[in-house]
């Protein structure tokens, strides 16, 4: 027989997931600050239902860290995460791209959407390098989601090696003639 507090936790977390679905069907409808919404009352649903409080005050070992140690709550936190990060892309807001899909991997590490959502962000923040990194990295982890066969991919390496002409012809500009001058 459930407990009282086991019957408000599975409440709590059923609107929490409707909230989610509600989210989806309004980004599908092109809404995407009523889809950030709905996400964002799904995240004050679903923060804080951890049966265990000790559990999320004690850090991980990232080291150590398995796919299976993840909790079903932790992956959907992070898909929420990972969704509000698309939808904060949607909307050019680029400084809040980061930030969720930061907070998605923080519950999830292994969300490989979220690591894209990152790598969008950063790429659109400037942070060529570290995009590029964290590309190839997932490149490297996804081989079936490979530039040749995902769009995605293929739209954010294009993406990276325009910000990279453009920095490198931005200090051609600057520095171009700095060796060439004669002297006096």
């Amino acid at each position: 027989m459930s407990t009282d507090k086991e019957v408000e936790l599975k409440a709590k977390m059923a609107k929490g997931l409707e909230f989610k679905e509600a989210g989806g069907v309004e980004f599908k409808a092109g809404n995407f600050e009523k889809a950030l919404r709905q996400y964002h009352y799904a995240l004050l649903h679903l923060r804080g239902l951890n049966d265990n409080p000790m559990a999320v005050a004690k850090s991980r070992d990232p080291e150590n860290l398995k796919e299976s140690d993840i909790t079903e709550l932790e992956k959907e936190l992070s898909t929420i995460n990972s969704n509000m990060a698309l939808c904060q892309l949607r909307l050019g807001r680029l400084n809040q791209i980061t930030r969720c899909a930061n907070a998605a991997l923080k519950a999830n590490p292994f969300n490989k959407k979220a690591k894209f959502r990152l790598v969008q962000g950063l790429v659109r923040e400037g942070a060529i390098i570290k995009a590029t990194k964290l590309l190839e990295e997932l490149e490297k982890d996804s081989p079936n989601a490979c530039r040749f066969i995902d769009p995605a991919f293929a739209a954010e390496r294009r993406q990276i090696e325009k910000k990279e002409k453009q920095s490198d012809d931005k200090q051609r500009k600057e520095f171009g003639g700095m060796f060439d001058r004669t002297k006096n």
